[in-house]
């Protein structure tokens, strides 16, 4: 990256690439989706002083974003929150590495994070390497998280996820009992376009939906709970947590598709104090990234990842067994 003159020496430098289903977003509104909890204004405001291009040249807030381009933002710095820092290495050879990463974690910089990232962690892990994410999970999910160590293994996986030519396993626990043991849940999905700027909706496809599809397997079932495990056959933004609760089981912990606006946007602004942890029953949603089945982008043989469950799910499922 060229550093441009503009930018003080002591400012964080954060990298982002677009993905394709990005393109064409204006560059302060991508901005908001990459930089969570980023209001538009503020985006606007750093897009003006702070967004350049690898070469350093500044760009525009009505800038429209292509597939594959990277975006530097150099911001001040800050004191950001504290977050879980213990990633657990699954699996790694020369060309991939599979990760654990626990409830809290960003995967990449935020409005918020910036060294308190699974970016930044795999940085300190492997120092001096170009490790790169091949795909993402929300901060508040955990587990398995799949990075590449080579271009050609990151060209390689990232077209294996576009393709929807890996295999994802998530086990999440959901409110009420699920009586089905095994169901579709087939159910287009759009951006809602409300005052939280990343809620997703079933939406047919008619209004501008996507095709979103989830295959819904019983576990274990508790008294007013289930856990289930989902695989998801497309890869929309947070579609698993709409999908259980478009069917009328959200996810336990969920402040925004089990609890609503007012929830999200209160936990938003602190952490949630007693009488909200009462109602979300976990402070993170339960979610877990339980499995990857890849086909390995050097060698070619199938490549499987598996992560356990987490403590806190785990403590859950024992509490209400």
């Amino acid at each position: 990256m060229q550093r441009p003159e503009v930018v003080p020496t002591d400012a964080l430098c954060s990298v982002f690439e677009v993905r394709a289903e990005q393109a064409g977003m204006r560059l302060d509104r991508w901005l908001t989706a990459e930089l969570t909890r980023l209001t538009r204004s503020r985006a606007k405001e750093i897009v003006a002083n702070f967004a350049f291009t690898p070469a350093g040249v500044p760009l525009a807030a009505s800038h429209r974003v292509r597939t594959g381009e990277i975006v530097a933002v150099y911001r001040p710095r800050w004191e950001e929150p504290a977050a879980p820092r213990n990633v657990t290495v699954l699996y790694a050879d020369a060309h991939v590495v599979a990760v654990d990463k626990p409830a809290g974690l960003p995967v990449h910089p935020t409005a918020r994070f910036h060294a308190n990232t699974l970016t930044s962690v795999l940085g300190e892990i492997y120092p001096g390497e170009r490790v790169v994410l091949a795909h993402r999970i929300d901060r508040e999910t955990s587990g398995i998280v799949l990075a590449a160590r080579t271009r050609e293994a990151e060209r390689r996986l990232k077209a294996d996820f576009a393709g929807r030519r890996v295999s994802k396993t998530y086990h999440a626990l959901v409110h009420g009992r699920v009586e089905a043991d095994e169901q579709i849940v087939d159910a287009p999905m759009a951006l809602e376009g409300g005052e939280v700027g990343v809620k997703m909706a079933v939406r047919p496809v008619s209004r501008g939906g996507l095709p979103s599809r989830t295959r819904v397997v019983v576990l274990e079932r508790f008294d007013g709970f289930t856990l289930v495990a989902a695989h998801p056959e497309t890869g929309r933004q947070h579609q698993i947590r709409v999908h259980m609760a478009h069917v009328g089981h959200p996810l336990v912990g969920d402040k925004l598709y089990a609890h609503g606006d007012d929830m999200f946007l209160a936990c938003l602004a602190a952490p949630p104090d007693d009488a909200r942890l009462a109602l979300l029953l976990l402070p993170r949603q339960a979610l877990h990234a339980a499995a990857l089945d890849l086909v390995h982008p050097a060698t070619g043989a199938p490549l499987e990842v598996r992560s356990p469950l987490p403590d806190d799910m785990l403590g859950f499922c024992a509490a209400h067994r």
